[in-house]
């Protein structure tokens, strides 16, 4: 999955947090998975920001030949 398809997702799950015609138990339900995405989210944008340092320290040193970022952002070649 990439960040601008997680960005997508979490969009969803906005939409999904204000509506109104869940009952207790399916917002119940709505909110875990809610709670999961978001934990994977936090942990995929805590790799990227890894990836980001390691590729600007090899950009710097004129050694980057591929970014993973860019794949991870899901930038069309």
């Amino acid at each position: 999955m990439t960040l601008v398809e997680l960005h997508k997702v979490m969009g969803d799950r906005i939409e999904v947090t204000l509506r109104n015609d869940l009952t207790t138990e399916e917002r119940t339900i709505e909110n875990e998975q809610t709670r999961i995405i978001i934990s994977t989210a936090k942990q995929m944008i805590n790799n990227g920001k890894l990836i980001l340092e390691y590729e600007k320290a090899l950009a710097q040193a004129k050694t980057l030949t591929h970014s993973v970022l860019a794949d991870m952002i899901g930038e069309q070649k």
